[in-house]
């Protein structure tokens, strides 16, 4: 079936896709459209009245649209799915489809999304033709009911290293939505408040709150005596620099040059540098603990 210009147009715009209200409306029949979804035809049928003019393989941007032709004009995709469209990595692995809807449209469910209706609709943000929720909308939907502090931290972490949004509009957000599922959020939010911006770090800030000896160091400061170094947190007194060795983690991976030529910076400045690896906070966190003490002990007895 050659498709009227008007429909061929509304299709490029949706990737694809359009509405069985679109096609009768730009002069499609019934029966044409009956006749372009039949077994081998032009069309396929991703949900009832949502049609891809095309027979190749859909990808996700396909259902992420069909997603949204479905719920209506005022849908906006949040979640991980959403999260995803703003370059975010660290996500928790149930990665589900998910939409907001202002309490007015109802729908009935289909298979491939979540839609939930919210009182308080956040505006849209067009994100590469796709109309997402807010960064912090999106972070906080993504870790709703997530069991896993870890993960927590991880995702509320990156959206605000990668200056998507601050730590103030995730609060603000956090308390005027349905907080039901959010529990851990508040744990994070303190973490990324003490300068925590990976959920290494975070992991590393628990282990030394369990310190008799050690106090908080500051994290991801700038240096005292060198404005332009920020390592992951330090103890100014001991002039020392704790660095979560991680390419996974730290900076969203930094090349070894890189590493080498900022620690030579350090040892210039006469600091020392103890990098840890996210793995041995997690698997031996005992002795990464004594190794910090005992490198902060040195610290303030070479200074003394």
């Amino acid at each position: 079936m050659k498709a009227p210009p008007e429909l061929a147009v509304l299709a490029a715009a949706q990737d694809g896709l359009i509405t069985r209200q679109q096609a009768l409306g730009c002069g499609v029949s019934q029966s044409a459209i009956r006749h372009a979804l039949r077994p081998g035809g032009e069309w396929q049928r991703l949900t009832p009245g949502i049609y891809a003019t095309f027979t190749g393989p859909l990808q996700e941007r396909h259902w992420v649209r069909a997603a949204l032709l479905y719920a209506g004009p005022a849908a906006v995709v949040t979640g991980a799915v959403a999260c995803r469209a703003y370059g975010m990595r660290y996500l928790p692995s149930a990665a589900t489809l998910e939409l907001l809807v202002p309490p007015h449209v109802r729908r009935a469910p289909i298979p491939f999304a979540m839609i939930h209706r919210v009182t308080s609709m956040p505006a849209a943000r067009m994100v590469r033709g796709i109309a997402c929720a807010p960064p912090e909308r999106a972070a906080l939907d993504a870790v709703r009911g997530e069991q896993r502090l870890r993960d927590v931290r991880a995702t509320l972490s990156e959206v605000v290293q990668r200056k998507l949004t601050t730590l103030e509009r995730l609060v603000s957000e956090h308390d005027r939505i349905d907080r039901r599922g959010l529990t851990l959020a508040r744990v994070a939010f303190d973490d990324i408040a003490a300068g925590c911006r990976s959920a290494p770090e975070c992991d590393l800030r628990d282990l030394i709150r369990q310190s008799l000896v050690l106090p908080e160091p500051c994290w991801n400061g700038p240096l005292p005596d060198a404005p332009e170094m920020v390592p992951d947190a330090y103890y100014k007194e001991a002039r020392l620099a704790l660095e979560v060795d991680s390419v996974e983690w730290h900076g969203f991976g930094e090349a070894a040059e890189q590493t080498e030529r900022r620690r030579a910076l350090y040892a210039r400045l006469g600091w020392r540098v103890l990098p840890i690896s996210p793995h041995r906070i997690r698997e031996e966190p005992m002795a990464v603990l004594a190794e910090i003490e005992a490198a902060v002990t040195a610290g303030l007895s070479s200074v003394a």
